[in-house]
């Protein structure tokens, strides 16, 4: 199924709170102009490349949903006017669900899984 990968970075200082209401009025806005999310991902507090708005720590997010321009323009929308979404990009995808199972093979086997265990050391 073809369809969107959205991607956010939220500011770092954000408790639990915080960051569950940016995901939920992101999913919100996604879900009321039409669209639907089928895969949410949290990828954790992890360092950026390069300092963004002063910052060189964000928590990662990444949302897959259907082709729906309307909700993605909604939920990009709705990062332009919250402050503490630092940085955010949609990618249009060929197949979702591939996509997702290639993300989550590198969260958990690939390069993404052996930064997070030498972060803990």
């Amino acid at each position: 199924m073809k369809g969107y990968e959205i991607v956010f970075i939220m500011d770092p200082n954000l408790g639990e709170d915080g960051q569950k209401e940016i995901i939920d009025k992101a999913k919100s806005a996604y879900a009321e102009s039409g669209g639907q999310i089928s895969h949410e991902t949290g990828w954790g507090r992890r360092r950026l490349a390069y300092p963004v708005k002063k910052r060189e720590y964000g928590i990662y997010h990444v949302l897959y949903g259907d082709r729906s321009p309307e909700a993605v323009k909604a939920v990009e929308a709705q990062f332009r006017f919250n402050d503490d979404v630092i940085k955010w990009q949609t990618i249009a995808v060929e197949d979702v669900e591939q996509e997702h199972a290639a993300f989550e093979k590198l969260r958990t086997e690939g390069s993404l899984s052996k930064q997070i265990a030498d972060r803990g050391r």
